[in-house]
This record gives C-alpha cells, structure tokens and sequence, in this order.
C-alpha cells in the first residue's frame, strides 16, 4: 500500500511541477468562466439580501438546550 501512494505521490508531482501543453494559449481565466463567476457571486449576494435578515432572526431565536 505505502509503494501504491509513493507512486500516486510521485506522479501528482510531476504532473504539477510539468508546464502547460500550450503554454502561450494559457493565460488564466477565460472571459465565459469570468462571466460564471460573476453570474454566482450576483446570485450569492441576491440570495442573501433577500434572505439574509430571515436568517439572522431564525439564528437568534435558537436556543440549545
């Protein structure tokens, strides 16, 4: 078992030490994965403005016992 994750350790290594295949072609985030992130972080924060004081209340009406 310990060879096993030797060899899983040793390739995760070098699998993060090796350069991209198009190492041009990567420059970071792409404009479709700014735009999701973008689109999550507007419904995170819709989320809890709507919700938000709900959920502060029900918090403080918690008792444990």
């Amino acid at each position: 078992m310990r060879i096993f994750f030797q060899a899983w350790w040793a390739r995760y290594v070098l699998w993060a030490a090796s350069r991209p295949d198009d190492a041009e072609r990567d420059r970071g985030d792409t404009t479709q994965n700014v735009i999701w992130i973008a689109f999550f972080a507007a419904l995170a924060l819709t989320v809890i403005g709507i919700f938000g004081p709900k959920i502060l209340d029900a918090a403080k009406s918690v008792a444990f016992k």
